[in-house]
């Protein structure tokens, strides 16, 4: 699979086509929507971690002007997808080139685009477009800046200033936070610099003969104010295109041929490619930024940083792109003061990370996230201040990256000051109970249906590795405290069944099947859990958590443990999160569970791909790129079905459970500095070679 097309042109789709072909190169996202929309269809350029607020409202990534904008007049009427209804269409991502594509027939002309966000200079993007005449035609073709800007809690300019000089039409914003950025875009048309219609858009009116063409070039430049490095100004636009164009396709296709994993047999028709795709155009080490959790498609969940990155997106990345996978990582130690901030506040010692972090680690989620859809009330949640597991997630990431890439310089650069604050947390946070105990009481897992739960398996066991960690690193000089604690953190043991209990009185819950709770919903946009939720009371779960668990740690527990664990929790579990079918793929490959674990793998590759999806929560728009499901593919994938296992001097080994979809795999990867492949067959034949 080189690239996705789609070959015709549904309204309804509209907003989920624009998140599949969505181009991105880490610093900047631009939407995969069509030339002549505008904020009415989402069309978005994104600027990763940039954020404003506006008047009291949630806090989020910052947009630009569109670039883009392109309409089209012949005999005085628009000819546009707005408009019309196409004679032929179709739009296409090209993987190895990093290149969005169209094209459009309607009875008059033909339309053409290539467009791209380049990963060779991170402050670019371009554009050709052609229009070729299927008649003897005038067109009037209005093209440039579009002023109106989407935002989901915006405006987020205060000051917007606009101006037009030799065909070079720039603008400079001030954010209501003072944040200063500024666009310089300039365009072509065969060769000529349009006429300006005001100080943002251009009218050209041109006459093409039957088979004739007229291209138009775009080249736009995104500057923030803290780089000294002037905004270019192109004249030569076509040539300068042509450059930037080859030198971003060359870049690209180098870093995704070396990151993508080659499937053969029936499994090769997974689309793992574009998940592979996504990711390497989100890697980024220029900006020292973490990766939102839904990339960069726009402002849904405030372009906030999630428990996604350091689980889901760094293990891709720590194999792949170390230099990312250093960049996420130094992003959490530059925010270290953000996460002790938020300790102190809630009364505790330590580093207690942001469920929502945006570029200073300060806690950004709201306590009302959900609403009634039938009352409009607004649904208490505890997700900022009980999920707990955040450190713990970030210590274990840490000590993942140090084992695959050898960097322990990290741990002076701020490393092991992470790793004992993390650790100072969860003895401030922790309860001595009658039984000699500390016990972590009052906290969320990753199954959000369950709020304020005593002892939950996965904050417990993944508080407990940070401590080692903490230990093993020597966090501190004296690490007694640590080792003291560790030896006295309750965490749950399997059940007679070979079962632990997800939470305290978990077991006690209402044991009922998902398809007899569905039918208890009074409304299908209902929340599922918090106070009044109908999976509160019962057992049915939101996402893999003792699952999770078992996947990320492997070696905590024997395998029939494992499968017992597996085989009880996949009937409750209703995977209402993305994360949910890559930890359910990773551990059930391990126990043999193929069938089913190549069934979520299939599942977690296509999330973006395939419809149905919720786009929609109360009147807001949540849509948005699913980029930690690209990355549990990855991890399902390598650390599954190829059984990649990594020792704790960080040596690597297969130990492979191939599916019978999967005849052959081959992984791309690099270990401690070293760039290597191994090739995996049936049967059992393993072959791993330096390249």
């Amino acid at each position: 699979m080189k690239g996705i097309t789609k070959f015709r042109f549904e309204k309804e789709n509209y907003l989920s086509e624009g998140t599949a072909f969505l181009l991105t190169n880490g610093h900047v996202g631009y939407r995969g929507t069509y030339e002549e929309y505008g904020k009415e269809k989402n069309v978005a350029l994104n600027i990763v971690g940039v954020y404003d607020q506006y008047e009291g409202k949630w806090r989020e990534s910052v947009n630009l002007p569109n670039p883009f904008l392109l309409r089209l007049f012949y005999k005085g009427e628009e000819i546009s997808l707005r408009t019309k209804k196409p004679l032929h269409h179709k739009v296409s991502l090209d993987f190895e080139k990093a290149l969005w594509k169209r094209e459009t027939e309607f009875a008059p002309f033909i339309l053409k685009s290539t467009r791209f966000v380049s990963v060779s200079d991170k402050t670019l993007l371009g554009e050709k477009i052609v229009v070729e005449a299927k008649r003897d035609l005038a067109l009037d073709l209005f093209y440039g800046l579009d002023r109106d800007i989407y935002d989901i809690n915006g405006p987020h300019f205060k000051e917007k200033t606009f101006q037009n000089e030799n065909g070079v039409v720039s603008f400079f914003g001030e954010t209501n936070e003072g944040t200063l950025l500024r666009m310089e875009a300039s365009y072509s048309l065969d060769g000529k610099k349009g006429k300006a219609l005001d100080c943002l858009t251009f009218k050209e009116t041109i006459n093409l003969e039957k088979g004739k063409k007229a291209t138009l070039y775009i080249l736009a430049n995104v500057l923030e104010k803290n780089e000294k490095k002037p905004a270019k100004v192109f004249y030569s636009l076509k040539k300068r295109y042509e450059r930037e164009l080859k030198l971003h396709s060359i870049s690209f296709f180098q870093r995704y041929m070396d990151s993508l994993p080659k499937i053969r047999g029936e499994g090769s028709c997974v689309p793992l490619p574009y998940d592979i795709f996504e990711l390497v155009m989100l890697g980024d080490s220029t900006y020292a930024r973490s990766i939102p959790a839904r990339g960069a498609s726009g402002q849904t969940y405030k372009g906030a940083i999630f428990w996604d990155s350091e689980i889901f997106m760094l293990p891709f990345y720590a194999l792949t792109d170390p230099s990312t996978a250093h960049s996420l990582l130094s992003y959490r130690i530059k925010t270290l003061a953000g996460a002790k901030k938020k300790a102190k506040e809630f009364g505790y010692k330590g580093a207690f990370y942001a469920w929502e972090s945006q570029e200073d680690g300060i806690e950004r989620c709201s306590k009302f996230n959900v609403t009634d859809p039938i009352t409009g009330e607004k649904i208490r949640t505890y997700f900022n201040e009980k999920q707990i597991h955040i450190s713990a997630d970030i210590a274990y990431a840490l000590d993942r990256y140090i084992r695959l890439s050898g960097d322990k310089k990290i741990l002076e650069e701020g490393g092991k000051e992470l790793l004992k604050e993390v650790a100072d947390f969860y003895l401030s946070y922790a309860t001595r109970e009658k039984d000699g105990l500390w016990h972590l009481k009052d906290v969320i897992g990753p199954d959000e249906y369950h709020e304020r739960v005593d002892d939950n398996a996965f904050t417990n066991y993944m508080a407990a590795h940070a401590l080692s960690l903490a230990i093993r690193y020597k966090a501190r000089e004296d690490v007694a405290s640590y080792e003291r604690f560790l030896s006295k953190l309750y965490l749950p043991k399997p059940n007679a069944n070979g079962v632990i209990e997800q939470f305290e009185g978990y077991f006690k819950k209402e044991d009922v099947s998902l398809s007899e709770l569905r039918s208890r919903l009074r409304d299908p946009r209902d929340y599922w859990g918090g106070p009044k939720g109908i999976a509160t009371p019962t057992q049915v779960i939101k996402q893999a958590d003792v699952v999770a668990l078992l996947a990320l740690l492997p070696d905590l527990f024997p395998l029939s443990v494992k499968k017992a664990n597996y085989l009880y929790y996949f009937p409750r579990t209703e995977h209402g999160s993305s994360l949910s079918a890559s930890m359910y793929a990773l551990l059930g490959s391990e126990i043999g569970e193929l069938e089913t674990a190549y069934d979520f793998f299939s599942k977690s590759a296509s999330t973006d791909l395939v419809k149905p999806k919720k786009e929609f929560a109360g009147g807001v728009y949540i849509g948005g790129s699913h980029v930690a499901s690209y990355g549990g593919t990855y991890l399902s994938l390598v650390y599954g079905f190829a059984g990649l296992s990594l020792s704790k001097n960080g040596k690597i080994a297969f130990f492979p459970h191939l599916p019978k979809e999967i005849s052959s795999l081959s992984i791309p990867y690099f270990e401690k500095g070293k760039k290597k492949v191994v090739t995996i067959k049936r049967g059992g034949s393993i072959l791993m070679e330096e390249k």
